[in-house]
């Protein structure tokens, strides 16, 4: 009791003084660091300096296994790979020029123009590190795909699957006059789930490109850039597949000559489409050309009493 009464007697600010005093800690600070050591003294015995420094690191060392609650806490060492998908149509062709339908015929070559097309998509690829490269058989794109290889020296394969939709009903006649003649090509664009007989449902052709693009990304042999090249329709129903884009809305879809699109596969995660229809000039940025002026009329020369045309009697 005395010493209670006495404590009580102490003034508040001598109390504080002591307290904020250095000599106050260091009874604390001694201990704090015996328990310290101590308690190092206790895991050295039990596990090497190396292990006790990667365990207090929160890392895990080789010669130890992780146990369940580690795996539960211990973040993936490296993110999920991410391999993309370029998708490429073919150049300029020669039927692309004369406006008829190629569909699936053979001998129809890249023209000059769609040669320079080739050489400026494999140019703007140039920054890639381009590993497999897949073409449809047809001429116009296993050309378009060679051009492409050239700069990575890789050897092109070709797919049958991937060749353009099988227009034999029309396949070599020119589209303007099929679009005048032929009511069945109208329903045909309209609803091209419906074709008449001698032409392809865009349904099977999705079917059978879209299983080569799975293929190509889930083969590990093809790298992490994969090429295919091949022709509008194709482009179309691989990017509709990814982008849940339905049928009816593929032809709307504009994919160019030598234009370039792409597809981020990472992981579990859904597809990313990356680009459409990319291309160095497009034609949608270009003004189109104006048409020439009309020639201006000549002036009608003024007839004589005589019925004959007056003439100059200027040199």
């Amino acid at each position: 009791m005395k010493k209670r009464r006495l404590l009580r007697k102490v003034p508040v600010a001598d109390i504080a003084r002591l307290v904020r005093h250095p000599g106050y800690l260091r009874p604390v600070v001694r201990w704090y660091g015996s328990m310290l050591r101590q308690r190092i003294a206790r895991r050295l015995k039990r596990e090497t300096p190396a292990q006790f420094a990667m365990r207090f690191m929160s890392t895990p060392t080789p010669d130890t296994p992780l146990t369940s609650a580690d795996t539960a806490t211990t973040p993936a060492a490296t993110p999920p790979k991410t391999r993309v998908l370029l998708l490429v149509r073919h150049g300029q062709s020669t039927y692309n020029v004369e406006g008829r339908l190629p569909g699936q015929l053979p001998g129809i070559p890249l023209t000059d123009e769609g040669r320079r097309q080739a050489h400026r998509a494999a140019v703007a690829l140039s920054a890639l590190p381009l590993s497999a490269i897949i073409s449809s058989p047809l001429e116009r794109a296993a050309e378009t795909a060679e051009i492409i290889a050239r700069g990575w020296g890789l050897t092109v394969r070709t797919d049958p699957r991937l060749m353009d939709t099988n227009v034999e009903r029309w396949a070599g006649q020119k589209i303007d006059e099929v679009a005048k003649t032929d009511p069945a090509w109208k329903r045909y664009i309209a609803n091209p789930d419906e074709p008449p007989e001698g032409a392809e449902s865009f349904s099977s052709v999705q079917a059978r490109v879209v299983a080569v693009a799975r293929e190509a990304v889930a083969d590990p042999n093809n790298g992490d850039y994969i090429v295919l090249v091949a022709h509008g329709d194709v482009v179309k129903l691989i990017l509709a597949q990814y982008m849940n884009t339905p049928i009816p809305a593929v032809p709307l879809l504009a994919i160019g000559n030598a234009s370039i699109s792409g597809i981020a596969f990472t992981g579990d995660s859904p597809p990313q489409i990356l680009a459409t229809n990319w291309m160095p000039d497009p034609r949608w940025l270009v003004a189109p050309a104006a048409p020439p002026p009309p020639a201006p009329e000549a002036p009608e020369t003024p007839k004589s009493a005589d019925g004959g045309q007056e003439t100059s009697t200027k040199g």
